[in-house]
């Protein structure tokens, strides 16, 4: 009988035992962008502090395609087992459901949130070339113009093209959205003047400032930026009913053990926290954020009810 009982207790205590262990292989970080995005050279440069936290090698998967959709389904249908994590933009999380009819499932009950990683605040480029030094003087030449201007995004339903399109509908500068195949082109179709407005985050847009090619009209942080002091805030430029800041989030499969879901939060909050990369940001123009996975499921769900309720407003359905 003692027998017995100890068999057991060893059997019952064998699935804690072995998941104390995680993780005891490398883990796959699914990043559904083509590699260069801003979610990607995040993910490449936390997963470096994080190797030795965890003891394991985190390999990058770049699953591009349908706004996200593609790499965000393989995660959302991974074994919940703690080895599949996707790193997704706002998008990913909290609007492509209310955009694509055929997405076939809500990343709110298919994802368990562990984190915010960063966020990314939008800052208003123009072309340098234009004739407005400020976001009311581009107002007015939008307006002069009005459907003759475009406004670029670096992908069809992306924050980005739903917030230039939120500006565009409640200024009235009728513009037309040009979607392109990320940031990077949607940047050099800025300054060749294909398109007269992009929101981008300031890392991509600054160093165009700096040559003289762009202008920085405005920007989404509550403060001015260190690398633009002299660009506004959207509150100061008229733009504080706009939410622009493209943050980048972490997800597992709906069904992850808890305790996988902890030490990963755990070794992404002290990559986070880590002088490289703290470092990098600042370089990069953007912010840390760390919040807990409760925390996390909060934010996913006030940022579902505000983009359902634009995009319905705006009637953008994509296929």
């Amino acid at each position: 009988m003692k027998k017995l009982i100890a068999f057991a207790v060893v059997w019952l205590l064998a699935p804690a035992a072995a998941l104390a262990q995680y993780p005891e292989r490398p883990l796959r970080v699914v990043v559904p962008y083509a590699p260069g995005a801003m979610g990607d050279v995040v993910s490449r440069l936390l997963v470096e502090e994080m190797r030795p936290r965890l003891g394991q090698p985190l390999v990058v998967d770049n699953r591009p395609g349908a706004g996200g959709n593609i790499g965000t389904a393989a995660v959302a249908n991974a074994e919940p087992d703690g080895y599949t994590v996707l790193v997704g933009a706002t998008n990913n999380f909290v609007i492509n459901q209310f955009l694509y009819s055929g997405m076939g499932f809500d990343p709110l009950e298919k994802l368990t949130p562990v984190t915010i990683l960063v966020d990314v605040p939008s800052v208003v480029f123009i072309p340098a070339k234009l004739p407005a030094q400020s976001f009311k003087d581009f107002v007015q030449y939008a307006r002069s113009h009005k459907g003759k201007l475009n406004f670029g995004s670096p992908g069809a339903g992306t924050t980005p093209h739903l917030s230039a399109a939120l500006i565009s509908r409640t200024r009235g500068l009728d513009m037309t959205h040009v979607p392109y195949k990320g940031a990077a082109p949607a940047i050099q179709a800025l300054i060749a003047g294909e398109v007269h407005m992009y929101l981008v985050g300031a890392g991509l847009g600054v160093p165009h400032v700096q040559s003289g090619a762009l202008r920085a009209v405005a920007v989404s942080t509550p403060r001015r930026l260190d690398v633009l002091p002299e660009t506004p805030t959207f509150e100061e430029a008229g733009l504080g009913d706009i939410r622009a800041s493209n943050w980048w989030g972490v997800g597992v499969p709906k069904g992850t053990p808890p305790e996988a879901v902890k030490t990963l939060y755990g070794a992404l909050r002290a990559a986070l926290e880590s002088a490289p990369v703290q470092e990098r940001f600042r370089k990069l123009g953007i912010s840390a954020v760390g919040t807990t996975p409760e925390e996390t499921a909060r934010r996913f769900r006030e940022e579902a009810d505000y983009w359902g309720r634009a995009v319905k407003e705006m009637g953008i359905r994509l296929d």
